[in-house]
């Protein structure tokens, strides 16, 4: 059955615009308006009744709807409706029960896309929560209560958060908790470690060239988390997340295989297992440990970058594209970022590896012609260098040498900026046709260079199907920060998932 957020992908708008179109709630651009019934018709698209009357306002989601007597006269007001999504009680336009006028809950998911917005964008007004949430301020309130009591959120002075007219509203952001968070970052070329505050402060890094054998690598890492943690020893580590070089197990406790590193099957959060007993020296406990792929990762980095810059609550559907030794490829999809099935075998998906060139040059994965043979910063060298490079040998060049050299001038180097552009888009225009998902974000090194690869990537795109059939964007992301950004976000995020869940529990 299609959903809401198939619409939205279809139509190339925000599940928020679709909803506006369907509930006529706000003013739509007629070009809009028109590719969301476009894409209703396409989809024989039904709207959820219950979900139009929440966009009405003229339901009321609750954690716990309260018995009602049989006897009652506010039996002719309120009508209880279960479905899928839980819940809800239904108000019809003759209540007059004031207890129906506030909000008593709201969705986990919800709830988890506020915490997810104060982080990327505190101190902020809970005025400006609920325009970008599209809710009632009171549901706001509601919300962020058991976040203030718990200590996890806290309300910055108004001198803190600016104004447009008036007296400045307060706002709110995360709080400096004793606890912190150890983000591994395990690179092909170099691995990072660092430690972090909830609300994304860094309290301390440190880096090094990457070993190229595993048990080495993880030792050294250990060694890294172990020497950060006694640093902070009036802290408590709440969890270590690890961002790694390829596919996971769906259980993220193991890397399945690193092609660059010649990796396979490392129990990674097994090496990096750890007990504290910081709290209560007679009480250990183990330090959870979450192994995810790099680029998913960095998609859960970049989610958080645009939210701190986007206008609204929701981000459009998006797809990351992160370019460095190879290439990697993560979704955001309905704001939440695509994790693979997690199936025993199920895995996000691996684009760096799909052929573009048949028959092709080798790859390190085995195949030939995979796109990050071609696209990626590391492949750059090898094309610069072109027939000089003798069979076998191996380049020093880096990347940011051959960029620098496009910057002075040289020609040899601008064209092969050019030509990674060029095979970028074609990539690029591959994904954006088989997923239908038209908004692109390009990170990791390759970003260096993004004045000398632009033109060429979206001729490129061009040239493809897709500009025929769609509006489509790309835009650069951060070159670096995505790393070791990306292995805090994983379990910055999970930690505030558990809070949520904990929340609902207590409600």
């Amino acid at each position: 059955m299609p959903t809401l957020n198939d619409v939205a992908r279809i139509a190339g708008v925000s599940t928020a615009t679709v909803s506006h179109v369907i509930n006529q709630t706000k003013r739509v651009s007629p070009a809009a308006t028109a590719r969301v019934q476009n894409a209703i018709t396409q989809l024989n698209f039904v709207p959820n009744p219950i979900g139009r009357l929440l966009a009405l306002q003229k339901i009321v989601p609750h954690s716990k709807v309260p018995a009602l007597s049989a006897t009652s006269d506010k039996i002719a007001t309120e009508s209880v409706i279960s479905g899928a999504r839980g819940t809800a009680v239904l108000v019809h336009p003759m209540a007059k029960d004031s207890r129906l006028k506030s909000i008593s809950g709201a969705s986990d998911e919800t709830t988890r896309a506020m915490l997810r917005i104060v982080r990327a964008a505190q101190p902020i007004s809970r005025a400006d929560l609920a325009r970008r949430l599209e809710v009632h301020r009171s549901t706001i309130t509601e919300m962020v209560k058991p976040l203030l009591a718990s200590g996890l959120l806290r309300e910055a002075e108004p001198e803190q958060v600016r104004a447009r007219v008036g007296r400045p509203p307060v706002g709110l952001s995360f709080r400096e908790e004793s606890t912190f968070f150890i983000g591994v970052n395990i690179g092909v070329r170099r691995s990072q470690v660092g430690a972090a505050l909830v609300n994304g402060e860094m309290l301390a890094e440190e880096s090094f060239d990457t070993p190229r054998d595993p048990d080495v690598a993880l030792s050294q890492l250990r060694a890294s988390v172990e020497k950060l943690r006694g640093s902070l020893s009036d802290r408590r580590l709440s969890a270590i997340g690890v961002s790694v070089p390829g596919p996971t197990n769906s259980a993220r406790t193991h890397l399945l295989f690193a092609p660059h590193l010649g990796w396979r099957n490392v129990a990674v959060a097994n090496a990096l297992k750890i007990t504290d007993s910081s709290r209560l020296p007679t009480l250990y406990r183990e330090v959870p440990v979450v192994v995810e792929n790099d680029a998913t990762a960095a998609t859960m980095y970049e989610r958080r970058r645009l939210l701190r810059n986007s206008k609204s609550g929701e981000l459009n559907d998006f797809v990351l594209v992160r370019v460095g030794t190879g290439i990697g490829v993560g979704m955001v999809i309905g704001g939440e970022v695509y994790q693979g099935t997690r199936t025993a075998s199920g895995f996000p998906g691996e684009f760096g590896h799909m052929t573009i060139v048949a028959g092709g040059k080798p790859c390190a994965c085995g195949n030939r012609g995979c796109w990050e043979r071609y696209a990626s910063a590391a492949s750059a060298a090898s094309l610069y260098a072109g027939d000089r490079l003798q069979a076998g040998g191996r380049t020093q060049l880096r990347f940011v040498d051959i960029v620098a050299r496009a910057e002075a001038g040289q020609t040899r180097a601008q064209v092969t900026l050019e030509r990674i552009g060029e095979y970028l888009g074609i990539g690029i225009g591959n994904i954006i046709t088989g997923l239908g998902i038209p908004r692109i974000v390009v990170s990791g090194r390759v970003v260096f260079g993004w004045r000398f690869i632009e033109k060429s990537l979206r001729e490129a795109v061009a040239r493809t199907m897709v500009s025929r059939l769609a509006t489509w964007s790309i835009e650069a992301g951060e070159a670096t920060g995505s790393g070791l950004g990306g292995a805090l976000e994983v379990v910055i995020e999970q930690h505030l998932a558990t809070i949520v869940t904990q929340s609902r529990s207590a409600a």
